[in-house]
C-alpha cells in the first residue's frame, strides 16, 4: 500500500450507556478464511519466530471478561480525501461505569 493511502481512523462515541471505540485501517483487510479466527489463542499469520498469536486474544479477554464489553472485527470500504479505500475495522462497545470516579 502506497505511503500515501495509510490510514488509521480512530473515533469515538457515546450511545446511551455505552462507549464505542473504533479503529480503522487502510490496509486491504483481513483474509475472509482467517477473519472468524483472530481472537483465538495462538493464531497467527506471522512466521512462527515472529508472532506468539496471543495480542488479539489477550486483548479479547480483558475487553470481555475485565470490562464486560465486546470487541469485533470486520473488513470495511470506505472513501477518504476522494479515493476508495479498504481496511480491517476494530469496534470495541464498553459499558459505561454507574461509579464516577
Amino acid at each position: 500500500i502506497p505511503t500515501d493511502d495509510r490510514y488509521l481512523f480512530v473515533t469515538m462515541t457515546k450511545e446511551k450507556k455505552e462507549i464505542i471505540i473504533s479503529f480503522r485501517d487502510s490496509g486491504g483487510g483481513i483474509k475472509e478464511e482467517v477473519i472468524d479466527k483472530i481472537f483465538e489463542p495462538y493464531f497467527t499469520t506471522k512466521h512462527q519466530s515472529k508472532g506468539t498469536g496471543l495480542g488479539l486474544y489477550m486483548t479479547h479477554q480483558i475487553i470481555t471478561k475485565h470490562l464486560e464489553g465486546i470487541i469485533c472485527a470486520e473488513n470495511s470500504e470506505y472513501e477518504y480525501n476522494g479515493k476508495k479505500l479498504k481496511g480491517a475495522e476494530f469496534i470495541i462497545t464498553l459499558p459505561m461505569s454507574n461509579n464516577p470516579r
